[in-house]
């Protein structure tokens, strides 16, 4: 048997919105933001497809504290930022179309992503270095309460890495911008400061990612029940697989039956407090 919670703003708009009103003795109050519920509960049996298909968040209480993790493992696009930078980049050559429909096959896992990450990098041939400044400066945006998530893991020791299909001069910044212990990603092959349509080194797809997040584990002796993993698309799904702790962040669909937690609401802020919750209960 698995116990949920759930928040009480949800809660409340979901029983509202499906006129429920006979299942009062199932859900437990815990605080003012979150309820509980059992998963052999009749609210839950009766309601559960109801709740799944809504937009109301309830998450499995894996009655931890974040000073159970030692090592907190990130995807960069669409996860710690609201940008896909590769998007931004194809937006200055008029190409935004064809790599954002590129883009978006892969992360729903109907593309190889080995194939279509060259394929996107082959349309960049011949922009200057200096466009990724601009992009930096007027295009990338943080996803709402990062900075505060990834101050909290380092304040509990956490190692924090960043581990990215995107490319080396966006996962830098970022990396430094939060003051992240690691960063891996894929590196544009660049001569006379133009990038040639290729990459230089491994690729970083979904099986590296897994690989890398072993790697930083296996350096600092973390096991896997330590690790915590956050991403959105199907190239994530490797590296979740070496978590304890898998967090789809306003992820693609493909991801909901196989994380831990799917968070489609409040972003960073929905994560923070859960964990302050469960330090207090």
């Amino acid at each position: 048997m698995e116990n949920y919670l759930i928040c009480n703003e949800d809660l409340h708009r979901f029983i509202d919105e499906h006129k429920i009103s006979h299942f009062e003795d199932d859900l437990k109050k815990l605080d003012n933001q979150f309820s509980t519920f059992e998963s052999n509960s009749n609210f839950f049996k009766e309601n559960k497809r109801k709740l799944i298909s809504s937009e109301t968040q309830f998450f499995l209480n894996i009655k931890k504290t974040i000073k159970d993790f030692k090592l907190l493992v990130c995807d960069m696009d669409s996860t710690l930022i609201q940008n896909e930078c590769i998007d931004e980049i194809a937006e200055l050559l008029n190409l935004k179309k064809e790599i954002s429909e590129i883009t978006e096959l892969t992360m729903q896992g109907q593309l190889c992503f080995d194939e279509s990450i060259k394929k996107r990098v082959e349309l960049l041939k011949g922009i200057n270095l200096a466009s990724f400044e601009k992009i930096i400066n007027e295009k990338i945006k943080f996803q709402p309460y990062v900075n505060e998530w990834i101050n909290y893991a380092k304040s509990n020791y956490l190692i924090t890495v960043v581990v990215s299909g995107g490319f080396t001069y966006f996962v830098d910044y970022v990396k430094k911008s939060l003051s992240m212990d690691y960063a891996f990603s894929n590196t544009f092959e660049v001569l006379n400061n133009e990038l040639t349509g290729k990459l230089a080194g491994d690729i970083v797809n979904a099986e590296k990612k897994a690989e890398l997040t072993l790697k930083i584990a296996n350096q600092y002796g973390i096991k896997k029940s330590q690790i915590m993993a956050i991403g959105d698309g199907a190239n994530d799904i490797n590296m979740f697989n070496e978590s304890g702790l898998s967090i789809s962040m306003h992820g693609k669909p493909v991801l909901d039956n196989l994380v831990t937690w799917s968070v489609k609401k409040g972003y960073y802020k929905t994560l923070l407090d859960l964990f302050k919750f469960m330090e207090r209960e």
